[in-house]
């Protein structure tokens, strides 16, 4: 008997009640929401050098991530031996140059006074003011040690953070397919782009600020040395650093430079005019780095997607620095571009409106709209071993015979798949070896010739002459390739699959493209070849599936962003790719879904 449906007042009744829930939560929780948010942007960050080790590499996406934080674990061990000191030295500089600042600006008057109507104004209460406002940024700042009052709450932040961030870079792309799964078909296109576009906001803010501050920092560093400015590089820093606060940064950064400038004047030059004049020498400087940075730097380092309006910026980095501190100033601007994104589509969607931009035209007469993981699929990357041809399983059976006399121990089949997960282990690092000695000409030497067979062996690769196709693969690829541009990548030298195609009756122009050993320098799992491929194709990697019988040859096209599909019909078993997006007894099944 089937479950009864709520009506809707139940409906409405149970969703306000998580409304509430969720509400009750957020308030009793919000001292989590800070740490929370630091492990997602720490997963965005970190995800690229996993992707990039995946792709170099072909390890699992954990193997990847503890890897990195080895690395990065190691780096922070090292690190302060080298970089603290001298960061430490150039802080307390800025520090104390910032304090005779407030002293100079507490002690100088002018005994001006200048009247409007009724109102009086003198320069000294404008001095006092800033002063007064460079003093409690000062005392602010003056203790670093000072965040670390509560030992228990900070390192109780960092062990959340980290964990939280080690689960996420692990299953981030896990957690997606999900939520892509919940979305309703007809709107996994839109929620696709609407995260793609998203993400590149996110990826414009990150790299393009961080090479923004290094790039300023630089560029402030050198004018501000030649004219003899006191701590030059204690400025260049803080001009870099003021880059995370678009807008507004160069503002603060060039104001407490020329305000230096008018105090201490320079080391060196002597004037007409005295500090005056280097006060508006040192404030041209800033002009003119503030005019080359929206000119030429901003659209080359980070593109229009973050760019806002001084008054917007200013208003986010103001509400941020309210509600989250320090974490608010640095992602205001990153959150209000990614808030325009959804309200330019809600608003798009309300006026009937395409909501995206059009995209360029894929080269392909018929297409049947084929979505995988919420990615629209325009073209399929097929392996050749284990999907098309069938593998070989000479080592599964040795390991039965060989080992006969463990039979009380493992029986026939226990052998058989534990071969099996051996040659599955061993793929990558096969594939890595083939590489090196194709690479240095070596693969070839007829004093090899021993090891290429066993190597192959190893691998599932039949010799040339009995490569034999899988039946469901003659019958299917023709039906593919009338709908989706097709693609054929092998380890295998391209004589050796120009004759499988000619004896399994393929045409060769079902591929439009076949990528084998001689185009690449390191074979898969390496995402060179789905690089050549995709380039070739003229796609995107999202709009590309990789099929193939092994997840070792899928982490490469996962760490691309590629929809993957893992089938059965090799060396691959389901509950090894329990990460491929789809998982198939056969190609057939891929019309089932294209």
């Amino acid at each position: 008997m089937p479950s009864r449906r709520w009506n809707n007042v139940t409906k409405v009744i149970i969703s306000a009640t998580l409304v509430i829930i969720f509400l009750v939560l957020i308030i009793t929780f919000r001292a989590m929401i800070a740490p929370t948010i630091v492990a997602l942007l720490l997963a965005f960050i970190l995800s690229y050098p996993v992707n990039w080790l995946q792709r170099q590499t072909g390890w699992a996406r954990r193997t990847a991530v503890v890897v990195l934080y080895m690395l990065l674990l190691t780096l922070v061990a090292v690190t302060p031996a080298f970089f603290i000191p001298r960061a430490l030295t150039l802080f307390a500089s800025l520090q104390q140059t910032i304090e005779d600042l407030i002293a100079q600006l507490q002690t100088t008057s002018t005994g001006l006074l200048v009247t409007f109507g009724d109102f009086d104004l003198s320069p000294d209460v404008i001095f006092q003011q800033v002063a007064d406002g460079l003093q409690n940024v000062l005392l602010a700042t003056a203790n670093p040690f000072s965040l670390f009052r509560n030992v228990t709450y900070s390192v109780l932040q960092v062990l959340y953070v980290l964990v939280l961030n080690f689960w996420l870079l692990t299953d981030l792309h896990k957690l997606r397919r999900s939520i892509y799964e919940q979305i309703p078909v007809d709107y996994q296109e839109d929620a696709r782009r609407l995260a793609e576009e998203l993400s590149q906001t996110w990826q414009a803010f990150l790299r393009g600020q961080i090479l923004l501050a290094v790039v300023v920092g630089i560029i402030a560093w050198v004018p501000l040395t030649i004219v003899g400015m006191p701590n030059a590089g204690g400025l260049a820093v803080l001009a870099g650093l003021m880059e995370f606060m678009p807008g507004v940064g160069n503002g603060i950064s060039g104001t407490i430079g020329t305000a230096l400038a008018l105090f201490q004047g320079s080391t060196w030059l002597r004037l007409p005019g005295g500090n005056v004049t280097f006060a508006l020498i040192v404030m041209v400087i800033y002009m003119v780095i503030a005019q080359f940075e929206s000119i030429y730097l901003v659209p080359k380092l980070v593109g229009g997607r973050v760019k806002l309006h001084p008054g917007v910026a200013f208003v986010g980095i103001i509400a941020g620095a309210l509600v989250f501190g320090v974490l608010g100033v640095l992602l205001a601007s990153p959150v209000m571009a990614s808030a325009r994104i959804l309200f330019i589509y809600v608003y798009r969607k309300l006026l009937d409106q395409e909501p995206f931009a059009p995209q360029r035209a894929v080269q392909s007469t018929v297409r049947i709209p084929g979505l995988i993981a919420g990615r629209k699929v325009e073209g399929i990357i097929f392996d050749l071993d284990g999907v098309l041809a069938a593998p070989d399983w000479r080592a599964t059976r040795w390991a039965v015979s060989y080992f006969y006399w463990l039979e009380r121990v493992a029986t026939a089949e226990q052998r058989r798949q534990i071969a099996r997960r051996v040659m599955i282990a061993l793929e990558g690092a096969i594939n890595f070896l083939v590489s090196q000695l194709w690479r240095f000409g070596w693969y070839q030497s007829s004093r090899l010739r021993r090891l290429r067979i066993l190597l192959d062996m190893l691998r599932g690769y039949p010799p040339a002459a009995q490569m034999t196709p899988l039946a469901d693969a003659e019958a299917t690829l023709p039906q593919l390739a009338q709908s989706y541009r097709l693609a054929l990548i092998s380890t295998r030298e391209l004589a050796t699959v120009e004759h499988f195609l000619q004896c399994a009756h393929f045409d060769k122009q079902i591929f439009a493209v076949v990528v084998s050993r001689e185009a690449m320098r390191n074979f898969l799992p390496h995402s060179e070849g789905l690089a050549t491929i995709a380039e070739q194709l003229n796609l995107q990697p999202a709009q590309l599936l990789m099929v193939s019988d092994t997840d070792v040859n899928l982490r490469a096209a996962r760490a691309m962003e590629m929809a993957t599909a893992g089938v059965l019909t090799g060396l691959g078993r389901a509950e090894e790719m329990h990460e491929a997006d789809l998982v198939l007894a056969s190609v057939a099944e891929l019309e089932e879904w294209l």
